[in-house]
């Protein structure tokens, strides 16, 4: 489902185009500390422009899926070990393909949800 979802945002940002949001635009809606809450997250980057690129969106989408499906198992720990590498690769993009200041939101993010999942 969420690769339909992520589809239809990469063929949406190809048929409109797109510009770079400013800095503050950062996440739509609840900021929830959820893995649901970072895939959104990631989803709205790259519709905006802050993720410049697809394939990136796409890893860090895969990451994501990994870790729900480690929490959907109550494998807390694997789902901690995936959000940690998700953040790696936030930062390792940061200033390259994804914008500095939503890169530092992502991460952060990223924090929220390990810490409330009790990692």
């Amino acid at each position: 489902m969420r690769v339909l979802m992520f589809s239809m945002f990469v063929a949406a940002l190809i048929v409109v185009g797109s510009e770079r949001a400013q800095a503050q635009d950062v996440c739509p809606g609840n900021m929830a500390p959820t893995i649901a809450a970072l895939q959104d997250c990631v989803t709205h980057a790259l519709s905006i422009g802050h993720i410049d690129n697809a394939g990136i969106a796409n890893s860090l989408l895969s990451i994501l899926d990994g870790a729900e499906r480690a929490q959907d198992r109550n494998q807390t720990a694997v789902a901690v070990a995936l959000l940690n590498a998700f953040i790696h690769e936030v930062e390792a993009q940061a200033g390259k393909h994804i914008d500095d200041a939503h890169a530092h939101h992502m991460v952060e993010h990223a924090g929220e949800v390990i810490a409330a999942l009790g990692g």
